[in-house]
């Protein structure tokens, strides 16, 4: 009877490690070639009562950040892991999200913008936000950022640029 539960948990154990090497090297077969890292800015900045202009992150204002990506290719599936990070003033780091999967297809594209980046972080939709969107892809990208400034949430635009974002080397 011994010999028999000893079997039985041997054989529960191999099937654990087929199971977590199998998955493993499912895992493993994706080969993210190629990494972005798009600055964001959102929200609502204000100055507290007492606030010495000079030491705010930023100006006053709305801040907007909308984040296209476009897959080029003609042929190809991309997949696609997208991490969400906070950068705190004062050097302190922030918290971050887990990877999320995607998938473009041939010259499909998706925005991220600032709703899409406040609900991964958990913070709440128009809280003032900066950090970066970190994105690993199978194949080459396009990524450009759009940002938007104004005075107030319901202002007209004062600013606004794009940029392109770059692939690590």
């Amino acid at each position: 009877m011994a010999l028999l539960s000893c079997l039985i948990r041997m054989r529960a154990a191999i099937v654990c490690a087929v199971v977590v090497l199998g998955a493993d090297a499912a895992h493993a077969q994706v080969n993210f070639k190629f990494e972005y890292a798009a600055k964001f800015v959102c929200g609502l900045a204000t100055m507290a009562a007492g606030t010495i202009p000079r030491t705010l992150p930023v100006a006053p204002g709305q801040y907007y950040t909308a984040i296209n990506v476009h897959n080029p290719s003609t042929t190809e599936v991309n997949q696609i892991q997208k991490r969400f990070v906070i950068a705190l003033p004062g050097e302190n780091v922030g918290r971050k999200s887990g990877f999320t999967q995607e998938v473009l297809r041939a010259d499909d594209a998706m925005e991220i913008d600032c709703p899409d980046i406040a609900r991964r972080l958990d913070v709440g939709i128009g809280r003032f936000v900066k950090g970066f969107v970190v994105i690993r892809s199978t194949a080459e990208l396009d990524i450009v950022a759009v940002y938007t400034t104004a005075t107030s949430p319901t202002g007209p635009v004062v600013s606004m640029t794009t940029e392109r974002v770059p692939k690590r080397p």
